[in-house]
């Protein structure tokens, strides 16, 4: 469908702008004349170098060929550019291809005439052998050392495209494949390192691409914008490289969870302009799946989170970051609501430190395996034995395995994750009375079987300090909320995060008979 003209005029006053150099080729063909058309520009000649010079006003112009093409249709190119008023062309000597040396030397000439500050236009109309692929490996080599120009436009005379009625030839702008290239190892690079600073320019360059196209077609359908992708893009890259584990997982929306949506959003717009890209954003889709989990982190899907999210930091090399989820991660199964949202306001370090000395009563073998393998890793090798990197991702590889394992098991506090609110109709009770003055090191009965979200009462005659051992043993404990016991009042909650109960409410309950 052609554009409205409304429309063709402002793409003319956006995007035919002054180019600093025109880089294009000659060979030693016969170039039969014809009317190229540009957007709604138009030049009747052989030479669709003449024609780009007339659309994009060069100030220079680089023409790659060989003696004998040159020979050829060197004087009535430079004839036809200065009857145009236009810059005349240089003459940019290669060879024929026919050796390695002539390789190479094309491959240089090429490399030099990239290097400007200002916008090159880059006509691949007229290449022939290996300069084409030549042309390709000059763009991706200057994108990949991220010295291309500021602006890199490229074009193609479509002459087999030609209308014969008209003896019209449309220029095509192939610009988009080049941003396609750049952002695709932007989005790689991101999949095997987890750095996606760089990928928010190359994504608004391919924003900016798909709308163009958007426009010459039509306007067909809404107008396609990733500007939602890069930002998600960055935000992920920003929380994945600094471990950011609640922002990355837990988060309401985590970064994960807005990139995936980022993500199917643009799907749709890529699917319709850039079928081939698809494939890209799905290996994307593919790595932050797993990790848009749950809220809760010590619930089955919150671990499931955490898992991947250790799995993808060793998968990647990165293996202090996957040390410490690992270690994290296993202290998590044991964590009540308020030590499972790290980087929430209601995360509580007490609750976090009860989690973990209670992961260390109860597997005190494990919490000194991972304490040793993280160790050794954050002392750079500061040590008169440090581990090989080896016997390190070994370990890092088994301990994941089994924490995976074990998870899919059961976790030794687990009696209903899935129901973390569950109503339990009558509380626990815990005793801690004494019967006689005692020393402060006098240690506190065994906890009780705590169904997660029930309510604990404590209770009993004893010291304050008694009680606060106590409290500090139950932190670490499923119970969803602690209460103390009041022979005249009955339970007062002191601590809560279950809706049942709030704090300093008083519930009529008593203890069982002895």
């Amino acid at each position: 469908m052609i554009a409205p003209p409304r429309l063709l005029a402002r793409l003319k006053k956006e995007t035919i702008i002054m180019t600093s150099r025109l880089i294009t080729f000659l060979g030693k063909t016969h170039y039969d004349n014809t009317t190229y058309v540009y957007k709604d520009r138009r030049q009747e000649t052989c030479y669709v170098a003449q024609a780009l010079g007339m659309f994009l006003k060069p100030q220079e112009v680089h023409v790659f060929a060989t003696p004998e093409a040159w020979n050829k249709h060197g004087n009535a190119l430079t004839q036809a550019f200065s009857s145009a008023g236009l810059v005349e062309p240089t003459f940019k000597e290669i060879g024929a291809g026919t050796s390695p040396d002539d390789l190479w030397d094309q491959f240089r000439k090429m490399l030099d005439s990239f290097q400007t500050q200002g916008t090159v236009a880059f006509d691949i109309t007229h290449g022939f052998r290996a300069q084409p692929f030549f042309a390709s490996a000059v763009i991706q080599f200057f994108q990949s050392i991220e010295q291309t120009p500021s602006e890199l436009r490229v074009f193609y005379g479509a002459y087999e495209a030609r209308n014969e009625e008209t003896n019209d030839t449309p220029i095509w702008d192939l610009t988009v494949f080049v941003e396609l290239l750049r952002w695709s190892r932007a989005v790689l690079l991101c999949l095997r390192t987890g750095q996606a600073e760089g990928i928010a320019e190359p994504t608004e360059r391919l924003g900016n691409e798909l709308k163009k196209q958007w426009a010459l077609n039509g306007q067909q359908g809404p107008q396609p914008s990733l500007a939602r992708l890069g930002k998600a893009l960055r935000e992920f890259g920003d929380a994945f490289t600094t471990v950011r584990t609640g922002s990355l997982l837990s988060e309401q929306p985590s970064v994960s969870q807005r990139l995936l949506e980022a993500l199917q959003e643009a799907g749709h717009d890529v699917t319709r302009f850039l079928p081939p890209l698809a494939f890209v954003l799905k290996k994307l889709m593919t790595l932050v799946e797993p990790l848009a989990g749950s809220p809760r982190l010590s619930d089955s899907r919150g671990q499931e989170a955490l898992q991947a999210l250790a799995k993808t930091y060793l998968s990647m090399g990165r293996y202090a970051e996957a040390a410490a989820i690992l270690r994290e991660g296993w202290i998590t199964r044991y964590a009540c609501a308020l030590a499972d949202c790290p980087g929430s306001e209601r995360f509580s370090d007490a609750h976090r430190q009860a989690a973990e000395k209670l992961w260390q009563e109860q597997d005190p073998d494990m919490a000194r395996t991972l304490a040793e393998v993280r160790n050794d890793i954050e002392h750079a090798g500061f040590r008169a034995h440090p581990k090989p990197p080896q016997t390190i991702k070994q370990q890092l590889e088994r301990l994941i395995e089994q924490w995976c394992l074990l998870d899919a098991v059961q976790c030794p506090t687990e009696i209903s994750r899935d129901n973390p609110d569950a109503d339990w109709e009558q509380p626990i009770f815990y005793r801690i009375g004494v019967d006689q003055p005692i020393m402060p090191d006098e240690p506190l009965p065994l906890l009780p079987d705590i169904p997660r979200g029930a309510l604990v009462v404590v209770e009993g005659r004893a010291p304050i300090w008694r009680y606060g051992m106590a409290f500090h043993r139950l932190h670490g404990s499923p119970a969803g909320a602690v209460a103390v016991y009041d022979p005249r009042l009955g339970a007062v909650v002191i601590a809560s995060h279950h809706p049942k109960w709030r704090e300093g409410q008083v519930l009529d309950v008593s203890p069982p008979m002895a």
